[in-house]
């Protein structure tokens, strides 16, 4: 993850370098640069801008399903503090306040750019949703770089394929299970024309080596895993520390001290360091179920799948798992008389509990059944 540029100044400049450059493309079409900043400068001078933009409100009073033009537009008339939601603050935010970046900072981002593929002009897609850290911070970073951005998120797996072709990606992002879930999309909906993405960037959640395979062999590009935290910034790249970041390994837990840490030593999660350099996380730090282990609101997750078009019941239930000691099925039935084509898929229904309730309430598996089965 890209962590924040000065926001509102640096960024409404940088933006404004070229006014006719398409700056995202999304299910609402085309927005230019000029485009953006109109709307930015007409939200800035509303009577009610001072209420809006208090600490207590800004991207946090956001529908979790915004656009992801809508929370640029937020960011960039508000004054640099972002309240964002984060994995460690799931159903509220964690209010982020950062000022001009040094020159240190600026050195991590950029090595992060090069290794990842991230330049100027070249499109990203992203499945992160933008009132999330992960899809925000990725959005303001390619919007601070010039590199036009495509927003997937909130849309359907047929409508994501289709956004994909009509605004072909160089590079795209999300945690894994909204790779996962764009993987059995494309599967799906691609036909005889699969995508082709040079660069897939996984980041926030552990990715697995299986998935990762899969969508290197699939997408036919080189997919990169990006591990970070909201305190220290982007650590490493496929396991590599990035410039700046100091990381050592000490009682099985990884410690880092980076350029966003104000020069302080943080415990970060469970790891180790491997001979060659190679940084290997096996565990968040403070023992939180990952995703696919025990929930921890079973009944917010059960409320969300039933609220969606089309789903009759949801029943979630525990079994063994392989890896932990047990995982979530959630099985849900469709219902009477929903056609298979317009029902969610299992990794949409788990992408939409990962970006509205976070990464530990996504169940292990989705399984989907008519009724009378």
């Amino acid at each position: 993850m890209i962590p924040l540029l000065r926001t509102s100044t640096a960024l409404r400049a940088r933006v404004a370098l070229r006014p006719g450059r398409v700056v995202l493309t999304d299910r609402f079409g085309e927005l230019t640069a000029a485009e953006l900043l109109d709307q930015v400068h007409l939200l800035a001078h509303r009577p009610d801008r001072a209420a809006r933009h208090t600490p207590s409100r800004g991207l946090r009073a956001l529908a979790p399903d915004a656009a992801l033009r809508q929370v640029l537009l937020t960011a960039l008339s508000g004054d640099g503090t972002l309240d964002v939601r984060t994995p460690d603050a799931v159903g509220g935010a964690s209010t982020l306040h950062r000022g001009s970046l040094t020159a240190t900072q600026l050195a991590t981002l950029a090595d992060l750019a090069r290794r990842i593929g991230l330049r100027p002009g070249r499109r990203l897609a992203s499945a992160a949703p933008g009132v999330h850290l992960h899809g925000l911070l990725v959005a303001l970073g390619a919007l601070a770089l010039g590199a036009p951005l495509v927003d997937l998120s909130h849309l359907s797996a047929a409508r994501r394929i289709a956004l994909l072709h009509r605004a072909p990606p160089a590079l795209l992002t999300g945690v894994p299970v909204h790779l996962e879930d764009l993987l059995h999309a494309d599967r799906e909906f691609g036909g005889r024309r699969p995508l082709r993405i040079p660069r897939i960037i996984s980041g926030t959640d552990q990715l697995p080596e299986s998935l990762r395979a899969d969508l290197a062999r699939h997408f036919a590009g080189r997919v990169h895993d990006v591990y970070g935290t909201t305190a220290t910034g982007p650590l490493t790249v496929d396991g590599r520390p990035l410039r700046g970041v100091r990381l050592r390994a000490q009682d099985g837990l990884l410690r880092a001290r980076t350029p966003f840490t104000r020069g302080r030593t943080l415990i970060i999660d469970q790891g180790r360091i491997e001979p060659d350099g190679t940084v290997r996380v096996t565990d968040r730090a403070d023992g939180a179920a990952s995703p696919g282990g025990m929930l921890p609101d079973p009944a917010a997750v059960a409320r969300l799948l039933r609220a969606q078009r089309g789903i009759a019941a949801v029943q979630l239930r525990m079994v063994p798992g392989e890896r932990a000691g047990s995982r979530t099925i959630a099985e849900v039935t469709l219902a009477p008389g929903m056609p298979s084509g317009l029902a969610p898929g299992p990794e949409e229904l788990r992408a939409l509990v990962r970006d509205q309730l976070g990464a530990d309430s996504v169940p292990g598996e989705v399984r989907l059944s008519s009724p009378g089965r």
